[in-house]
């Protein structure tokens, strides 16, 4: 399990995480550029505004699992913390791996009825305001983020159940790879 974990992880953070990276990069700097050919030129491309809307919020759909991964998603760990500052460790588990399942079910059942959305969007060639950028891809964008956060939730559930009986899930990763600002 631990190898498919971390190929799980190479995929998200690597290729997955490039890709939106790129994306937002190319987004933002589409976006630098209207406002300077806006203001020097006069001039600027109507579907501007959806490209960069549009490709920022996919790019930020498709990170959702690397981050669920390194648990910089939003999480509220009061209780975890306190019960583990006070030694509870396994009822820390039992609450982190409670907290796993919900997220797996809300994205299994988010990816499940949102499909034939999409794919209704895609039937009926749904277009952006701007009506030049089809709306499906940032749909499927959204559905393949909410997917890929279900599955690093559910290689986390895994690691929280092995936690309550006090086994460690993979070897040689951090405890907790903690976002800190």
């Amino acid at each position: 399990m631990g190898v498919l974990y971390k190929a799980w992880r190479y995929f998200q953070e690597r290729l997955i995480g490039s890709v939106a990276a790129v994306v937002f990069l190319i987004a933002s700097v589409f976006a630098c550029t209207e406002f300077i050919t806006r203001y020097l030129v006069g001039h600027t491309f109507h579907w501007g505004q959806d490209a960069v809307t549009h490709g920022i919020i996919a790019a930020t759909f498709l990170y959702f699992g690397a981050s669920q991964a390194k648990r910089a998603h939003l999480t509220l760990t009061i209780l975890p913390d306190w019960l583990k500052g006070n030694g509870q460790h396994r009822l820390a588990a039992v609450i982190n791996a409670v907290a796993c399942a919900v997220v797996v079910i809300f994205c299994a059942m988010f990816v499940y009825y949102g499909l034939p959305g999409a794919e209704r969007t895609w039937r009926t060639g749904r277009m952006t305001e701007s009506m030049i950028i089809p709306l499906w891809p940032f749909q499927y964008a959204l559905l393949v983020g909410m997917g890929m956060l279900g599955v690093t939730a559910a290689f986390q559930l895994y690691q929280e159940i092995l936690r309550v009986f006090g086994r460690t899930a993979y070897p040689g990763e951090p405890e907790d790879e903690e976002f800190e600002l």
